[in-house]
């Protein structure tokens, strides 16, 4: 399993309640993808203007098909005017997983 978080700088807190709203439509469509698990929406408390996305995937390969497919392109191409610089997107591993009382080192 990864984690993908997705840092979206908004303009402005219009822009990042656009940007919500976008964010909708992508999990939308994601959540009929393979290897999709689940997907989480966050504004920094301290700045409103920044939204993070953290989505859980169940292979690095399944983000990849979805961050390159046309679709998302397309959905995502709407929030560039919206956005105070490039989004940015990093991918993370588990290096440790709890499941109750028991510990996994992946």
């Amino acid at each position: 399993m990864i984690r993908v978080i997705v840092e979206h700088p908004a303009r402005s807190r219009e822009d990042a309640e656009k940007i919500i709203e976008i964010i909708l439509q992508l999990r939308n469509e994601a959540m009929k993808q393979p290897g999709y698990i689940t997907g989480e929406t966050l504004v920094d408390t301290a700045d409103p203007r920044n939204v993070l996305v953290i989505s859980t995937w169940d292979k690095a390969e399944h983000w990849n098909a979805w961050d390159t497919s046309d679709l998302r392109t397309s959905i995502t191409r709407a929030m560039f005017p919206l956005l105070e610089r490039p989004y940015s997107v990093k991918l993370y591993s588990f290096a440790m997983m709890r499941v109750g009382r028991v510990s996994s080192i992946f």
